[in-house]
């Protein structure tokens, strides 16, 4: 243990004698915008050394009482490659409060340091990192208000992970908050994380200031950020920390905003992906000289459009030919600008999509972001990286064939995929390795309802329901669909899907009110006729699901497979009173078929409707 101490010892002297840190840039990012708006600086130490991790590099310094130097330097050597990299948004910059309240610690460091690179107050955040209890108060608040009279902002990191987060956030007043990792990680399975950084959000608004979210590394953890409003987010689902970090986020990262009419269009999973539009076209680096981006479009009059990347492959960028053409036909355009390289034409935020994006969702996106085609081609990436470009020609044509498509096979009553798009997913989840959950809904009691209130009222009640399976499913993953009457299906791909449909009774129950007289629902149901003609007792109208899990199950290969267990499903649930759900099981009797074909004339849950009414 000894050794490894003096050997740290030696690393940290070595390091601090040599400035040998590596400042890493991870880009925070506007909900509000969905564009990159500043970045934090991170430290590494030498990538042979023990003291690589910024976690035993602090340690070390700590135990050496060299935080105060350690922390100057890591502050210099961040600013300074911020300042090289020309990034033209805010730096966050990290510190400890210990260090502000050292009795020697001496200002005016950071000042000097942003001159020389470049760089003005204003695009600064001191981001305090609370590493140990906090005891005097008063030196803390004068520290912080001295950066701030100066012009830096303050963020405190980690709320709800330190010593005494919320009193530091009273005491100084920062002008944000970054919410610790924890509670975003897995953010969307927990109502108490949500809660907690609800909480967080509507003090924040209260007192002024805005909210990071730290950690985001799911599309899900995502989506419940934007959903609550939170200001800004950061985190592995949008990039990395890098050395040289991204300018610009594929916009295929990013939800599409929540439509104006109450139900969505739910999304074929098939082939309707961006990769059928893909084109090929050789880019350029970001470091190309000027005289060869006018060979690559004197050579190709067609070309509207130049894909500029960086050495990783990552997009820097686009140059558009009528732009450039036009400043090499001034007087003396080629003569000012044969020095520069591609980075000088660069515009840095060009149209990009994912390769692995659904058309129609990227239809409503480039509808709901109001983008402006200035040109004839995007770029189509995936993980970021440059795949090729894309033709708004070709993208409309799609579209308009997906939309007339769509609306040939949407139940006109509630808005919802029929039976051949339901048939279409259900094919393709079963070509996929992937696992869901298939929930047949059926309504209790509906034809006496229907007989006694009208088929008025009957309508509104399967409006209702669509609504509420609409509202309590995932738009990005799951799929709703109306198979006809009072039959439903969701193919489920979100994990809490039992969650969910306990949040689809619970919202049910509550439409009773607006159904019912007042005479039912004190008798809690109404006495109608039977198909006999007899009188009998209905009670309230309620939901019965059958479930089935695709994993569960190894004898499934078709459609027909899938609906005759899943129909058994409903057919338990049904038994039971009031709302239901039955989760059906491979030990459950089930006889399939001998012969495993696809039905090729009836899709799947389908019922022979041609001699009845559409109730």
């Amino acid at each position: 243990m000894k050794k490894t101490g003096l050997s740290r010892a030696k690393s940290l002297d070595d390091i601090l004698k040599g400035a040998l840190l590596t400042p890493f840039f991870q880009p925070i990012i506007s909900l509000k915008s969905n564009t990159i708006y500043g970045y934090e600086g991170l430290i590494r130490g030498p990538s042979n050394s023990p003291l690589h991790s910024p976690i035993n590099l602090f340690n070390a310094a700590a135990k050496q009482g060299r935080l105060t130097e350690l922390d100057l330097l890591c502050r210099k050597v961040t600013i300074e490659r911020f300042g090289q990299l020309n990034l033209k948004a805010q730096l966050f910059v990290n510190t400890t409060p210990e260090i502000l309240l050292h009795k020697d610690y001496k200002h005016g460091h950071t000042l000097d340091y942003i001159k020389r690179a470049g760089i003005s107050a204003q695009q600064v955040v001191i981001e305090l990192t609370e590493q140990y209890p906090i005891d005097d108060y008063n030196l803390m608040i004068n520290a912080t208000k001295h950066y701030q009279d100066m012009g830096f902002s303050i963020a405190l990191d980690d709320l709800g992970a330190g010593y005494s987060g919320l009193r530091t956030w009273s005491e100084i007043k920062p002008d944000f908050v970054k919410i610790d990792r924890h509670f975003l990680t897995n953010i969307h399975l927990d109502n108490h994380k949500q809660q907690f950084v609800q909480s967080i959000i509507d003090i924040s608004k209260g007192v002024g200031c805005k909210v990071i979210a730290e950690g985001i590394e799911q599309r899900e953890e995502y989506l419940i950020s934007e959903k609550m409003n939170v200001d800004f987010v950061q985190g592995y689902y949008f990039a990395r920390p890098d050395v040289n970090p991204l300018v610009a986020l594929d916009s295929a990262l990013f939800s599409k905003r929540t439509p104006k009419l109450p139900l969505r269009a739910n999304v074929t999973r098939s082939s309707c992906t961006f990769n059928a539009l893909l084109r090929p076209l050789e880019p350029i680096n970001i470091h190309t000289p000027f005289i060869k981006i006018v060979d690559r479009f004197e050579s190709s009059k067609k070309l509207s459009l130049l894909p500029v990347i960086y050495d990783a492959g990552n997009i820097a960028g686009t140059i558009a030919r009528a732009d450039f053409l036009t400043i090499c036909a001034t007087r003396y355009g080629k003569d000012i600008y044969r020095k520069k390289t591609a980075s000088y034409f660069l515009n840095r935020n060009p149209v990009t999509f994912d390769i692995n994006l659904p058309l129609l969702s990227l239809s409503q996106q480039l509808d709901e972001q109001n983008f402006q085609i200035c040109h004839e081609n995007f770029i189509i990436s995936e993980l970021n990286k440059y795949k090729g470009i894309g033709s708004y020609i070709d993208l409309l044509k799609e579209l308009t064939d997906i939309q007339i498509s769509f609306a040939k096979h949407m139940n006109p009553l509630t808005n919802l995929p029929g039976n051949v798009p339901i048939s279409q997913q259900m094919s393709s989840f079963l070509k996929s390795a992937d696992d869901f959950v298939i929930c047949y809904f059926d309504l209790d009691n509906f034809k006496p309802y229907n007989d006694i209130y009208g088929f008025g009222k009957g309508d509104d009640v399967l409006r209702k329901t669509a609504e509420l399976l609409c509202r309590h499913s995932d738009e990005s993953t799951d799929f709703v669909g109306h198979i006809g009457g009072d039959d439903f299906v969701i193919i489920f791909s979100s994990p809490n899907w039992k969650e969910r449909c306990n949040r689809i009774f619970d919202d049910f129950e509550k439409l009773h009110a607006t159904l019912y007289s007042e005479e039912h629902l004190k008798l809690k149901g109404m006495n109608a006729l039977d198909r006999y003609s007899k009188p009998v007792f209905y009670p309230l109208l309620s939901l019965s699901i059958g479930a089935l899990r695709m994993h569960d199950f190894t004898t499934i290969q078709t459609e027909d497979d899938i609906a005759i267990i899943a129909s058994s499903a409903k057919s338990i649930a049904k038994k039971i009173k009031g709302n239901s759900l039955y989760q059906i099981k491979p030990d459950n009797e089930i006889q399939l078929p001998s012969t495993c074909t696809p039905n090729k004339t009836t899709p799947p849950f389908v019922k022979n409707t041609s001699n009845q009414t559409p109730h």
